[in-house]
This record gives structure tokens, sequence and C-alpha cells, in this order.
């Protein structure tokens, strides 16, 4: 065939060379006379050719059609002469343009209209079609070279190119009558035709050839694409128009495949939908892995996209190619499920940042537009590839910018995934919310876009939900910083965040007011010119407002917003060296020295204001480069704290003269530089003065502090040198005699209010101590101190956080005794909407209230008024930033103060006889506080927090002491800290949680204050990196204080010794001596192990600790806590030394050998130990699973593929099953309601080498051993003491659960070798049956368990999961009716025995009915559908493998748990029997005597 086409593509040129000469031939009179019989035959026909211009006829077209046909029929003589004279008409060009132009009709009545042409009748006339076909066709080589087109451009007009007449007449030819001939003439033709007329001969071939030459066509086809690259369209478009066999389908497919990777920009749009038309169940993947390979998009000038267009003058079409390309994608995704489902799966089985495409994005992105129910699929995918980072900035980068015209129709898309993105509570999600937005904006740069963008943040804004509307306020500062030039003139769109201030958080405040001040920055840098001047103004004009307001919301709104503008004017990377910019520099400068003096004159009336002024100028400092006036400035105003706050002592004595007569008594408390202290903290003398201004300046005295020292270390490079005095300096506090025993109880009601504001303020003025000057331990200051200075300072510290335990202590036993609501000083620096006013009312002030009457005093001075009026002046100010609207919450908890203030008035001996608080009571939080009203601890939340630098302190080397293993005696100290560090890490490492209210809090009680507010999780785990080492330390110390502790004599010997040595190192730092301030140090010791397993169980569970960029830091906590034990033999082999599998081999190792002392201690302590070694186990997988997906770390020895995870696995599950089968007191249990019991269960059978073999086990062996009679002692099963009449329903309802997991994972893997079509080994179907009856077999006897045990929850669960089996088991019956025939025995014993189950659960539901039994009940509509769709699917299994008569079905009898029937739905005349006789009967068969399948109706 394709020797035969070349012979005649030669003989064609050679005539096409002849007939193309420049002097064609010219009609001659011989041309006449041969032409006479065409002409004659055709005026025969009413057609009229003897005068010039275009055929005319007096009759339609079909006539004449008609006409010829029975002419040539009667003469097949003229049919040869005929045609020799149409050849020799046509000759003559002119004369060959008459036939191919419309012929006129021309009626009877003169009107005349136009008809197809002569030609197109001739083509009509079937005898002589093939001739004039080839006759026409052979004419073509002449005219080619009239044709423009031959290098690809444009063809010229149709009516003016006799190529594209002739080529016009086959299309919608009525008939064909030899469709192969012309095929051949056709494909012969199209070899010497310019690119012009290939195109349109390709374009008409679907309508000449028969599906008999399509193997021909599609061979010159491939032939021709081969060579020139421009017809792929036509091609590719008659292909579509092929009814073609499978193979040449195939053909077909692979040719459009190979065409993607070379074909033209303007043509890929066609290829690509064909591809997605031609998409089938078998090629789907081939051509999604294509698609995805080929279709990068990686930059916006392709080389195959960047061919000019003449008609564009110059213009890339790329973009416009790119937006065709998508909308054939979403054309093709819309109505090929089948391709669809194939791109989610591909996506979803790509692993990897590198290995993602642009059009992964683009794909995810069209299917959410198309919408459906692919719609939610897609997004969660492109979620889940966000969050493991699959998908990020430079794959994002690559998606969006440069390609805005093609981004037109998939704009509001990209805000509803960038809105979802900013709504999540992951980090790496908000993070790629925030670069969606960015982009979006950088992009499209006409203003109705980006207002778009804007008013999208702005709606988040206004959500109420914290973390959406930091995410969004984020975003725009984000563009409020890099794109502020192009935000100002489109500034007045977020100009209404500023009127919705009051509804926003502190943290929400901050970034408001850096949005708005880079803004006002901006807007005083253009001169006034720019069109977001007016945002200055109105910001200034806001702030001025604010602070100048005597609502103490508005003012303190007022300094955030003061201050952060301020900041922003001094910041030192703002200056510049031009002489231009010295004048605006200058002025930015005066303005903001402007802003902080009006704050500080405003704030001179109200304490807490100036305190919070204090905290906000420290936080600039600390976070922002200020220049050198504004730093001055700041210095200046901290040098009033020498004047104000502190007194002279004279050889470590008071001056006398201090205090008036009749005054608190006082003295020097906490001395730690002896007689050489040269200064003293003036606590109790500003407390009780009659100047009411210095009492007032206690409520900022640690806010002043803070400030200074924050600008000693911007001024020192880092040192608090000049400084130092103030950490050993004593303070002046109540007399200690007087706030213990009788002489408490005779001070009058103000001075213990004295007492108790004294000892806050110094636990507030200690704890800012620690915070300042836990920096310096750290070694970076070795030009400036010596190592004796900081052995001196860490030696202060370490002082310093005994003196905050005894202050705290001390305040504690006065609060028992006296309530006294203490003010808020954390809300200076953290401020959560649940924190701006204490919650719960005070005891002690209905207390006041009551006595208020009693003296008569004027009923219109409430209870807060007296408190307000105090003549200390300390409460009058507190209003001042907590006053808000009541709530609903407070309305609770009014009712609930006022009950607990009852009871605690009830039972004053009660509480007195109580014994006192220890140390370690004050210190661990989880110890029960029985004491009402507002003790220490629910007022926790109002003390200054510990900032992350004072972590510090847990990694200090404290000098060995005999009489202590390790310092044990520290442990307390430790412990203190420790709490402090629990809550840091839940405070930052915990996922933010939706809440829609403020008032929806789990406890009454605010949390305390974690010094970390703002701070992310990751950068809290760098800073406290150099801490691991020290919490394995503190680790091993508890440990073995506790291992020693469970010998009761050693326990004797050494507790003394320990009590001794911490009263000793108390006196060391200068505590008053104080008999009940001791330490038990076994209680002490289980805080500290139980504390620290929380902290590392919290560090574990964190997601963002198992991303690639954060795994040297996740390998260096693992290495803090590895043991120094060899590898096992069994395990050296899959272990690189080094590697990270070792890392957490070593930690699990270790941290598993701590159970042992964890079942000694306490349920609890073992069960978070158990909770602990899981989160490694979880973070191990989670970590393996992204280095499969990284390529590095695969080629890396960070990460090698071994068995580490079953092993640990199977470890865990050991610690588990080690708990469970501890001797535990059935109180533990109780205590725990349950909760512990069920995840120990959980993770001793999911994590076991063989789940289903260990439910077996526990389901025949164990369970059928609990007793269920009533009163029988709750005494646990052999070899399960966890196992119990008191703990049945738990493990029943566990161990259903799991198997019904078990049966799940099985039925998949049966639907996954389905869908594989693959032939199955037989051994494979075996062993897949197999696990499916054990399932079965386990379900079978928990079923039965119900004969024994009656209880509702029992059978309730029994009902509910044995209708999930059901459903769960008719997945796999498509695998069963594939197999039925050589497994046919099997597969009826899983259903015979399965139906045991569905007897019992059908006997349930009916028993249930008649006990309304609601809980059992109200699940019987549900699990009675199962069944009936298990007995029809059953039926119709056997039906379809030809064995229905194997199927019977019948009526069930009615029969109780027991097998004996009911009564009540007996016939008639066996309702006479006797009762007992039916009742000796033997239990009733499960299955029919012959073997058949059976099940009964469900009524």
């Amino acid at each position: 065939m394709t020797a035969g086409v070349d012979s005649r593509k030669r003989s064609l040129v050679l005539d096409s060379t002849t007939f193309s000469s420049p002097a064609r031939r010219r009609p001659t009179q011989s041309t006449h006379s041969q032409a006479d019989a065409f002409l004659s035959v055709l005026a025969s026909a009413a057609c009229s050719l003897r005068a010039p211009g275009v055929p005319v006829i007096s009759c339609d077209s079909r006539s004449v059609i008609v006409h010829l046909e029975e002419r040539f029929k009667l003469d097949a003589e003229l049919v040869g002469r005929f045609l020799e004279c149409f050849q020799a008409f046509i000759a003559n060009e002119d004369n060959l343009r008459r036939i191919l132009l419309p012929m006129t009709v021309s009626g009877r009545n003169g009107s005349v209209r136009s008809c197809d042409s002569l030609a197109r009748v001739l083509l009509s006339v079937a005898p002589i079609q093939t001739s004039v076909a080839t006759g026409l066709l052979e004419k073509l080589p002449e005219y080619v070279g009239d044709v423009e087109g031959g290098s690809g451009g444009p063809l010229p007009p149709l009516m003016e190119s006799i190529p594209r007449l002739i080529l016009s007449h086959f299309r919608w030819l009525d008939y064909v009558v030899d469709s192969r001939n012309l095929t051949e003439k056709l494909l012969e033709i199209i070899t010497i035709c310019p690119v012009g007329l290939k195109k349109e001969i390709i374009s008409f071939l679907p309508e000449v050839i028969v599906d008999a030459d399509h193997e021909m066509v599609v061979q010159a086809l491939e032939g021709m694409l081969q060579e020139d690259l421009q017809l792929v369209v036509p091609i590719l478009d008659a292909f579509s128009s092929f009814n073609l066999e499978e193979k040449l389908f195939e053909q077909v497919v692979a040719l459009a495949l190979s065409s993607l990777r070379s074909a033209d920009a303007e043509d890929l749009p066609l290829v690509v939908k064909f591809l997605l038309q031609s998409a089938t169940s078998a090629n789907v993947t081939e051509i999604v892995q294509q698609l995805r390979e080929n279709l990068q998009f990686v930059t916006t000038m392709d080389v195959r996209m960047s061919k000019p267009d003449r008609k564009q003058k110059g213009k890339s079409p790329t973009k416009n190619c790119e937006a065709l390309v998508l909308e054939a994608i979403r054309s093709g995704l819309r109505f090929q499920n089948v391709v669809l489902e194939g791109f989610l799966k591909e996506i979803r089985n790509v692993e990897g940042e590198k290995n993602h495409r642009v059009v992964d994005i683009w794909l995810l992105l069209i299917i959410h537009v198309n919408g459906g129910p692919y719609r939610k699929i897609a997004e969660q995918l492109l979620f889940k590839k966000i969050s493991r980072g699959d998908i990020g900035r430079p794959l994002l980068l690559q998606c969006i910018q440069g390609r805005g015209d093609s981004l037109q129709e998939y704009f509001q898309t990209l805000i509803s995934v960038s809105e979802s993105c900013l709504r999540s509570t992951e980090t790496v999600a908000r993070r790629f919310g925030m670069q969606i937005h960015e982009l979006l904006f950088e992009e499209f740069i006409d203003p109705y876009h980006r207002q778009e963008v804007l008013g999208s943040l702005i709606t988040l804004t206004g959500s109420g939900i914290s973390n959406e509307v930091g995410s969004a306020l984020d975003t725009l500062l984000l563009l409020a910083t890099r794109h502020v030039n192009d935000l100002l003139p489109i500034s007045s769109f977020i100009n209404g965040v500023l009127d919705s201030l009051e509804g926003f958080e502190d943290k929400h405040l901050h970034q408001v007011y850096k949005i708005f001040s880079h803004l006002a920055v901006a807007a005083w840098s253009a001169g006034g010119s720019s069109n977001g001047s007016s945002v200055a103004s109105e910001l200034l004009i806001i702030v001025r407002k604010q602070i100048s307001s005597p609502d103490p919301k508005y003012k303190r709104m007022g300094i955030i917003g003061a201050v952060g503008l301020a900041s922003c004017l001094c910041r030192e990377d703002n200056l510049e060296t031009e002489t231009e910019e010295i004048n605006h520099q200058r002025s930015s400068t005066d303005e903001a020295i402007f802003l902080l003096q009006m704050i500080l004159e405003t704030c001179k009336s109200s304490s807490l204001a100036r305190g919070f002024f204090y905290d906000e100028l420290t936080a600039q400092a600390e976070t922002t480069s200020l220049n050198g006036p504004i730093m001055n400035w700041i210095s200046k105003h901290t040098n009033e704290f020498e004047t104000l706050f502190l007194g002279d002592l004279e050889n470590g004595q008071l001056q006398t003269g201090s205090l008036h007569n009749g005054a608190l008594e006082g003295e020097i408390w906490m001395n730690l530089d002896g007689e050489v202290s040269p200064i003293i903290l003036n606590i109790l003398p500003m407390l009780i003065a009659s100047d009411k201004s210095l009492s007032q300046a206690l409520l900022f005295l640690t806010a002043n502090f803070r400030l200074l020292s924050a600008v000693e270390r911007v001024i020192n490079q880092g040192s608090l040198g000049s400084i130092d005095a103030l950490l050993g300096c004593p303070m002046y506090l109540p007399k200690y005699q007087l706030l213990t025993g009788d002489a408490w109880e005779r001070l009058p009601k103000h001075q213990k209010e004295e007492a108790c504001l004294a000892l806050f303020y110094a636990i507030n003025w200690t704890r800012e101590l620690i915070n300042a000057f836990s920096t310096q331990i750290d070694g970076r200051f070795e030009d400036l101190a010596t190592q004796t200075t900081r052995e001196e300072t860490v030696s202060k510290l370490c002082k310093r956080v005994r003196n905050l335990m005894f202050l705290e202590f001390c305040l504690g036993e006065c609060l028992t005794t006296f309530k006294v609501s203490l003010p808020s000083l954390h809300s200076m620096i953290e401020n959560p909407s649940q924190s701006k006013a204490d919650p719960r009312p005070a005891s002690g002030k209905q207390e006041a209230k009551k006595s208020t009457g009693k003296r008569g005093r004027p009923k219109k001075l409430s209870k807060t008024a007296e408190e307000s009026g105090s003549q200390k002046g300390v409460q009058n100010t507190l209003p001042e930033i907590g006053s808000r609207q009541q709530t609903i919450r407070d309305a609770f908890n009014k009712v609930l103060g006022s009950s607990n203030s009852k009871s605690a008035g009830a039972e004053p001996e009660e509480q007195e006889a109580q014994p006192s608080q220890s140390v370690c009571n004050v210190i661990d939080m989880s110890i029960n506080r029985a004491l009402s009203g507002e003790s220490l601890e629910e007022q926790r939340w109002k003390f200054r927090p510990l900032n992350i630098s004072s972590m510090a302190l847990l990694s200090v080397q404290v000098p060995h002491q005999p009489c202590c293993p390790d310092s044990a005696a520290m442990l307390p100290v430790y412990l203190y800290l420790l709490h402090d560090l629990q809550l840091k890490l839940d405070s930052c490492l915990e996922a933010p949680v939706r809440k829609l209210a403020p008032w929806l809090h789990a406890s009454a009680v605010p949390k305390a204050p974690s010094g970390v507010i703002g701070m992310s999780g990751m950068s809290a785990l760098k800073q406290l990196a150099g801490t691991f080492k020290s919490l394995r330390k503190h680790l091993d110390c508890s440990n073995t204080v506790l291992q020693t502790e469970i010998d009761a004599s050693v326990e004797e010997n050494e507790g003394g010794h320990c009590s001794k040595h911490w009263q000793q190192e108390s006196v060391a730092a200068c505590n008053p001596p104080e008999e009940k301030f001791d330490v038990q140090m076994k209680e002490a010791a289980k805080s500290v192990f139980l504390v620290t397993i929380r902290c590392l169980e919290k560090v574990l569970a964190y997601s963002e600790l198992t991303m690639p960029a954060n795994f040297p830091t996740l390998k260096d906590f693992l290495l803090a806590f590895g043991s120094t034990q060899p590898v096992a033999p069994n395990m050296a082999s899959s272990i690189a030394p080094g590697s990270m599998e070792e890392a957490f081999y070593q930690a699990y190792t270790y941290l598993d050998g701590l159970t042992e002392t964890a079942i000694a201690t306490s349920i609890i302590a073992a069960t978070e130990t158990v909770m602990m070694l899981k989160a490694v186990v979880s973070c191990a997988q989670t970590f393996t699973e992204r280095s499969i997906d990284d390529p590095r770390r695969r080629r890396s020895n960070s990460f090698r593929t071994s068995e580490i995870l079953p092993y640990l696995r199977g470890r865990l599950s050991s610690s588990a099953g080690n708990v469970l089968r501890s001797d535990w007191d059935s109180d533990e249990w109780k205590k725990t309601k349950g909760d512990m019991m069920q995840q120990l269960l959980r993770m001793q059978i999911q994590n076991c080498e063989h789940p289903i073999d260990y439910l077996e086990e526990l389901a025949c062996t164990a369970m059928p051993q609990v007793s269920s009679k009533k009163g029988k002692s709750n005494l646990g099963v052999e070899g399960y003491p966890a196992l119990s009449p008191a703990t049945f329903t738990i493990w029943y309802r566990v161990l259903h659960e799991e198997v019904l997991s078990s049966l799940n994972k099985a039925i998949k893997d049966i639907q996954a070798k389905c869908k594989s079509k693959v032939t199955l080994v037989k051994d494979v179907v075996t062993k897949a049956l197999a696990e499916v009856q054990q399932c079965i077999s386990v379900h079978v006897v928990l079923v039965n368990l119900t004969k024994t045990h009656d209880k509702a929850p029992v059978h309730a669960m029994a009902v509910k999961c044995g209708g999930k089996f059901v459903d769960t088991f008719l997945k796999g019956m498509d695998f069963f009716k594939i197999h039925y025939e050589d497994h046919k025995e099997n597969i009826n014993y899983l259903v015979r025995d399965l139906q045991r189950a569905t007897r019992i659960i059908q006997t349930l539901c009916s028993d249930a009915k008649g006990q309304k039994r609601m809980p059992v009940t109200c699940r019987v509509p549900l699990v009675k559908r199962s069944m009936e769709r298990y007995l029809f699917c059953v039926k119709a299994l056997l039906h379809g493998t030809s064995h229905g008569d194997s199927f019977w079905m019948g009526n069930l009898k009615h029969k109780n748990l027991h097998g004996h029937e009911v009564s009540s739905q007996l016939y008639a005349d066996d309702v006479e029997e006797d009762v007992e006789e039916e009742q000796e009967g033997s239990e009733p068969e499960l299955e029919d005597d012959n073997g058949q399948l059976s099940d009964a109706e469900l009524g």
C-alpha cells in the first residue's frame, strides 16, 4: 500500500509541474467542439452553459440529477462521451470556475435565485460520480501554486481559490459510490498540497471514508503527522470522528500522546481535549501520567509556546493558550468521571514536593470549580498535600506568578481555597493561605481584583474566631509591609477595620495598628500627595481620642496603637543617609516622642494603664531596633525606678522613721547580699503610706523593672551588670510572725489585706527578677562577666526560685482563711478574652457586704464601692482594665460563687482542722483543691508570667549533696519550673481551637499566663533545645527516688535527711524558718516524673516537629533521651549507626525502661507513660512517611528502610499489656472512668503483631470467665486483673470495635484485589477468606456473650456493632461471587457462621422491644435493614452462581436468648400445651439438618 502511494505521488508531482507552468492551456476551437456532447446533455436537462457566466437552469437541481441519471441508464455509451466532453470543458480555467460556482435558477415569473453548483450536481449523479470526482481532484495540482498558505499562512478567500472550491464540493455529499477509490485519490492529492489545503482535506475525510478504510487512513495520517506537526489539530479532529476498532483506537491514542510532547502551544488545547475524550478505564492511567509529565507550565514563556502570530502583532499567545488548555481540561473532567478519578488517584499517590507539578494544583482547582461530589475530595486532598509540605511556595509561585490572564476564571476559586486555608488550625495551611493572597495581590494589579483580595481578608477579620482573625490580619500585615505603595491607593477599603476595634483581642489589636502604622508612615513619606494620606490622619485622630478617653478599655487600645505607631516611626532601618530625608526623620521622631509623652501624661491617673504602657514599650524595645533619640527618651523615664521603689540600707538595716505608728509591722525579707546590700525594695512602706499614689505605684512596679532591664540589655549588648544589685536586694514585707497562728487571726481586716497584697507584689517582683537575670546564665557575655559572676548569678537565681515558692506558700496560707481579690498584673502582658475580669466573685466580698450592713453603713456603699474605696487605693484602679458588660458566664459564676460562699461559711471549723498545705500541694496543680472561694491556684492567672528564658534554670548545675541521690532536694524547685514549662508547651504546641464565644471554656478559672503568647511552637522548641538533656537528668533523678522509695527501710533512712537538706537550703535562701514549708520527697518525685512525661508527650505529639525542615530539632530531642545500651542483636542489622532510626530506638528503649517505675507509682503515671510511648511510635511513623517523600533523605544515612516500626509497635503493645496485667485496685480504675483502660486495651490490640489472634484469645478465653451474677466480687480474671464484672462493658465495647476494624481492613484488602484485575493464586484467596472467617468467629463469640450478660449496654453494643459488621461483610460480596466456584465450602461456611450471630441479634431486637430497652430499640431499624440486605445479598450470590436451590427462606420462630419459644407467637393449638414441657427442650439448632443456608423473614 505504501509503495503504491509513493509511485502515485511521483507521478502526481510530475503532473503538477506540467500543470503549474506559467502558460496554461487556452481554449481552442477543438475544445469547444469536444464539449458539444457535454453541453447538449446538460441542455436536455434544462441546464444552459452556452452563454458566458455561471450555468443557468430552469428547474431545481434535483430534477437535473434525476434526468441525468435516467439518460445514463438508457444509454451506457453516453457516459463515456459525456465524461470526455466534461474533461475537455474543464480544461479551460474559466469553464472550471463556472461549474464550481453556484448556478442560477430562473423561474417562470422571472425570478432568479442561486442553487448548488454544476459540479455538486454532477457529483450527485451516481453513474458518473467517481469519474467526475477524479477529474476534479486531478485538476487540483494545476492550481496549488496560487494558494498563498503554502507555508502555513492564511488561505485565500473561498470564491477566489479554485483549489478551495474544488475541495468544498466533497463536503456533505449525500452518498459516495466508490469510497475507497475516492479515499485513495484524496490521500494521493494531499501529499502535494500546502498545509492549508492539507488541513481542509483531512477535515472532510471522515465524511468520505467507510469503516473498512480506517486502517489505511490512520497509517497515512500518522505518516503525515510525523512529517509535519502543524497537522496535529485536523488529524486528531478527524480521528475523533472515526469509529475505530480497539486496536486502531489504541494506536491513535498512542499517536496523540506522542504528539503531546512536541505540539505547538496553539494546538495543545485540542490535543488535551482529544486525550481526555479518548480516555477509558484501560488507558486512563497512561493518559493521566503523560498529561502530568508534559503539562508542566514551568515558565510563562515556554519554548513551544513562544511562536509569534502575525495577527497578534508581536504579542505572545502564551497566557491565552494556557487558559484554553485549562478550559479543555475543565470540560474533559466535567463529563469524564473516569479521568477525574484517575487524576485524583495519581495526585494522591505522588509523594514529595519535587515530584509534584504545577498542573496538580490546577487540576485540583478545576475539580473544585466544577463542583459535584468530587469537590470536597479535591479540597481535602489539596489540604492534605499542603499540610504534609508536598505543595509549597515554589510550586505556588509557578502556578500563579505571571499567569494573570489564565487565572481570570479561577480567581474566585483561589480566593475560596485561600480562605479555607486561613481558617485551618494547622500552621502550614495558614501560611499557604497567606501566600496565595499575597501572590494574587501581586499578580492582579487592577483595582477590582485587589479589592476582592482585601474584601476576603476583611470578611475573615469579622468572623470572631481567634485563629481566623489572626491569619487574616497577618496577611494584611504582610501586604502592608511588602506592598505598602500598592496598598495605599485602595487603603480606604480596609479603613473599616478601625471602626470595629472593640471586638479584637490584644494580639489582634497589635496587628491592626501595625498595618495602619505602615500605611501612615508610607503616606507621610510620600509628602501627603499619596491617596492614602487620609489613613495617617485618621489613625492619629483615633489614637489620640483613645488615649484621652477616660474609659480604660479605649485607653488600653490607644496605648497599643500609639506605641506601635511610635516604634514604626522610629525604627533604625527607616533611617536614610540622604540629606533631604533628615528633616523628615526628625519630624517622625518628634511625632513619636509626642505620642509617648501624651500617653505618659494621661496614664498618671491610672497605675495599671501606666504599667501596661511600660510593658508595651518593653515589647517594642526587645523586638524592634529603635533609633537613638527614642531610646534616650525611654532610658530617661526609667530613672524614676530607683527613687520611687528603692530605699537605702545602712549595714543591712532599714533607716528608722520610715513607717508611721499603728501601721502593720514589717521586717527585711530575703536579703541575699547580707550587710553589703545598699538598697531595699520598699513594698510594705509604699503599700501603707498615707500618700495613695505610692500604693498605686506598686501596680506598675514589675512593668517598670521589666522596661528598665530591657533598656539595659539594649544599651549594654545584653548585659545587666549595671543593675545586678537588684538580684540580691531584700524586700520590706510584713513581719513573718504576724502571718501565722493566732497573730494572723488577731490582725484587723485591712492589715490582712495589706499583708496579702504585699506578698502578692513580692511574688511578682521575684518572678520578674528571675525573668530578667535568667538571660545572663547562658554564657553569652564572657567578655562582660567573669565565671565567678555567672556562678554567683546562678546561685542567686536558684535562691530566688526558693523565695518565690515560699512567698506563694505564705500567700496560699493567708488566702485559706482570708479571701481577697488580687489585682491582675499579668493583663499588662497577656490579655486573653477570658481574663479581662475576675470571673468568680470572692466569698470574702460577700462577707464584707453582710458586715457592712451590721455596721449601719449606707446601703449605697456596696461591697464593690467599699473595696474600691479602700484607704490603700489599690482596688480603685482594678475596674479600669477589667470592666466590661456582664456576660452569661458571669451570671452563672455569681450563682456558683454564692453557693461556694455558703458552703465555705457553714464549715469553718472543718477548714481550720485541715492540715496546712505542704509545698508540694502548692506546687502541684493536680492536687485536689477542696478549699472554697478564691484560693491561690484560682488566682494564679493574675500573676506575672515566667518568660521562656527562665527555663534555663532547669539546666543549671547544682553541687552534689551526699544526703540525696543526684541532688534530689532540688526536685521541688525543678517541679515548680516544670509545671510552668508544661503550661508553656500547652499554650504554644496545641492546635488552635475554633471557639465561637469567649465564655465557652472548659474551666471556670482562667488559665495561668504562659509567657509565650505570639510565639510559634517550633520557635519555643528551638529555644528549649538546651533544656532537653536537663529534663533527662530530672527524669532520672525522680526515677531513682521512686525506685528507692519502694523499699520501706530505705525510705525511713533517707526521708529525714532530705527534709533536713531542704530546710537548710531554704534557710540559705533567706526564707523565714517554717516547719510547714516542708517537702515530701516521694510526692515531689512522683510529680516531677508525671509532669516530665506529659511534657515529652506534648512535644512528640506536635505535628510540625516531623516536618522535613525540623528533622534536626527532632533528632536532638531524641538523642537527649537516648539509651546508652547497645542495640539489640535482632535489630542491629536493620538500624544504621547515626540514623534517625537509631535515635528513635534508643529514645524508646530509655523511655520504655520507665514503665516499671510508673506501674509501681500509680495508674495515672503508668498510663501517661504508655501514652508517651505511643507518641514516640506515632512520631516515628510520621517521620518515616515524610522521609520516604523526600528523595534526599532516602539517599542519605538519615533514612533507611528497616523494621523499626513493627519492633516499636510490638514493644508498645507489650507495655500496654503490662499495665493492664498489673494488680490495680478497682477504685483506681473507677477514678479514671474507664478512659485509660480503653486507651491501653486499644493500644495493646492494635500494635500487637497479629491483632485478630489476640482478639480471639480474649474473646474465647478471658471474656467468658467474667461472672454475670449480681453481688459477685469484682475480682479480675486470672491473667487479666483489669477484666472484672465492673469493667466487662468497657472490654466488650473495645473488643467489638476492634473486631469490626479488623474485618474492615480485611474487606478493603479484598476490594483492592478485585480492582487490581490480576488473577489471584488459590492460596491467596484462601488466606483472605481465612482472615474474614477469623473475624466472624470472634464476632459470633462476642454476640453469644449476651446470653449470660443481660445488661442493656452490652446488648446495645452487640446490636450496634452487629449491624455494622454485616454491612462491612456485604462489601466483599463481589469477591465472594468471583471465587465462589473454587471456594464454595469456605464461603458457605462464612455465611452459615455469620448466620449464628444474626439470629441472636434478631432475638436481642425482639427482646428489647418487649422489655422496652431504649438503648437497644433505637438501633433496631438500622440493624434490621442490614439483616435484610444480608439475606437478599446471599440469595443473589447463590442464584448468580447457579446454586439457588441451596437457599431457602422461612419464618424464624420467636425465641428468647435461652432458646425457648415465646408463647405469644405460637399457634393457637400449641398454646394449650404444657409450658413446663416446652421449657425442658434443648437449645435450638442454628442451621438446618442438610446444611443448607437459611434465615428468617424479618417482621
